[in-house]
């Protein structure tokens, strides 16, 4: 994990966004976190935490078609 992902970690748990930043570690430790958690709780989490369609670095959403083959 860089310093940059470990900042954004950080972040997360300072706003109070735990599971934000359980995604977060489990997306920069190279796991995908659809296969530990719901896929509407992660949706709603990806949509919460974008910045005007802008994601955080490292960070990109997933679009149908990659959760479909992915799961």
């Amino acid at each position: 994990m860089t310093n940059e992902q470990l900042n954004q970690v950080v972040e997360a748990i300072i706003a109070g966004k735990y599971s934000w930043a359980c995604v977060l570690v489990l997306r920069f430790s190279g796991y995908n976190p659809l296969h530990y958690i719901p896929y509407r709780t992660y949706n709603r989490l990806i949509k919460e935490n974008s910045q005007a369609g802008k994601h955080p670095v490292g960070k990109t959403p997933v679009s149908q078609s990659q959760v479909v083959s992915k799961v």
